[in-house]
């Protein structure tokens, strides 16, 4: 039904040229009447995937695309889907009474909700997926941009199965969705197949990477085994990757020790310029997979992970393959197992070529191999902060700030090597420590004062 004119007349009005008074009533109901009520699906006792059927959710949605665009709003109650998956026209929108009220349950293998077609969306309902192994995926969108989901309770299905699978899509958002729910047994809208999988499945469509999406306030709780939260994930070859996607405020977790422990949180494979913000992360066996497969140069780099932490986890984070770039700032147990050159890491610690160098939460400044705690170390736990040598064998302090103290003050002393011949370039002050006959007849400590050494003792 098409938006209803209202003919005012001819400028000042009133001049009985324009429409009646009723008619223009009429066409002011007519167009309150669409708006309100586009497509209506409130007969629970049909089957709904049926196109045949009037009143149908698939009758509505093919009426609703049929006339460009709209919504399909489903009353409340539980509609089933039979043989085939509901498909979204472009520019429509399946809107629910509310995930409590609008429960959508999908019998069969096939995939429950598919989204070929740009513009469009999905709100305010339950998609429940049967608990098969051959199960499809809950929802497949394949729509290349301006996709949204919100306000969503997705349950059910296989370990080979996805609740949402977005392939080769841009501009997409999520938000407000949860993902089964938290429990230690099965019950009727748990999860049991993977929670989000983004990816790129076409390896030829250089040179288009997808991604640019937002995911957030995403509650994901997985009930079996061998599952994964989200997965993001770009092809095998030399050009193609996922990108630019925000995952914000996520939070993933299993039923525990048992299944739980066989589970990844997120797991990034050939995948840039992702951005994790306050992601929650509990009771699995990875939190945080990041990856690059295959031999081309689509590498997993510039990814960042932001106030994200790991809880009751056996790895918090690994990673494979060539993955660079990273920064890590403000993440509780959320630490690589070695970095290079471009990576910044700033959660608890920071650490600089592998460990060589490091900025410690009780330890303040650390400098050495990473392995044997040798080298320099200034401590900040004590009242009065100290630089000493860390080696075992080596007594020597160096004492700064210490009340009433000027400079520096060692304790014991120290120590300067040998010289066996003369320094070069020294600078005024310079000490040194030299044997007989390098700079002077005795042995002993000397000091370069005006561009001559001069024998102190």
């Amino acid at each position: 039904m098409s938006k209803q004119n209202i003919n005012f007349g001819v400028s000042p009005g009133n001049l009985g040229d324009g429409d009646s008074l009723r008619d223009a009533f009429i066409k002011t109901q007519a167009n309150f009447d669409q708006l309100e009520s586009l497509f209506p699906v409130t007969n629970t006792a049909l089957e709904h995937d049926d196109p045949s059927m009037d009143g149908t959710i698939a009758k509505a949605l093919e009426e609703a695309g049929a006339s460009g665009g709209g919504t399909v709003f489903v009353g409340p109650g539980v509609f089933r889907c039979s043989t085939t998956s509901l498909v979204i026209p472009e520019n429509v929108v399946l809107k629910g009474s509310g995930r409590n009220a609008t429960v959508i349950e999908i019998v069969g293998s096939h995939d429950g909700i598919r989204v070929p077609n740009v513009v469009s969306g999905l709100e305010s309902f339950t998609l429940r997926m049967p608990k098969l192994q051959n199960s499809g995926d809950g929802i497949k969108v394949t729509a290349k941009y301006s996709t949204h989901f919100r306000d969503l309770l997705i349950s059910g299905g296989g370990i080979f199965s996805w609740a949402m699978n977005l392939d080769m899509v841009n501009v997409a958002r999520l938000e407000n969705i949860l993902l089964g729910v938290l429990g230690n047994s099965i019950k009727t809208d748990s999860l049991t197949g993977n929670g989000i999988l983004f990816q790129n499945s076409d390896p030829d469509n250089w040179p288009y990477n997808f991604g640019d999406s937002k995911l957030s306030s995403i509650d994901i709780f997985l009930a079996s085994a061998s599952t994964t939260g989200i997965k993001l994930h770009g092809p095998d070859n030399y050009k193609d990757s996922i990108n630019n996607i925000l995952l914000s405020k996520i939070e993933i977790l299993t039923a525990g020790p048992g299944d739980g422990f066989r589970c990844i949180g997120v797991h990034l494979r050939n995948s840039r310029r992702i951005t994790l913000l306050g992601v929650d992360l509990e009771n699995m066996e990875t939190a945080i997979l990041e990856e690059h497969a295959g031999t081309g140069g689509n590498y997993s780099k510039q990814n960042n992970y932001i106030a994200t932490f790991a809880l009751g986890v056996q790895t918090s984070y690994v990673s494979s393959g060539v993955v660079r770039d990273r920064t890590f700032l403000g993440c509780d147990n959320i630490t690589p197992e070695s970095v290079g050159d471009s990576d910044a890491v700033v959660p608890r610690a920071l650490w600089l070529s592998n460990g060589s160098s490091r900025i410690k939460e009780t330890e303040g400044i650390q400098f050495d191999n990473g392995i044997d705690i040798n080298g320099l170390q200034m401590d900040v736990a004590s009242i009065n902060p100290v630089i000493r040598t860390t080696s075992q064998d080596n007594a020597a302090q160096l004492t700064l700030g210490r009340k009433g103290t000027q400079g520096v003050q060692c304790v014991p002393g120290v120590v300067l090597p040998p010289q066996t011949s003369e320094i070069t370039n020294p600078v005024e002050g310079t000490l040194a420590y030299y044997n007989a006959s390098v700079i002077g007849p005795s042995a002993g400590l000397y000091q370069y004062r005006n561009s001559s050494w001069v024998f102190i003792g």
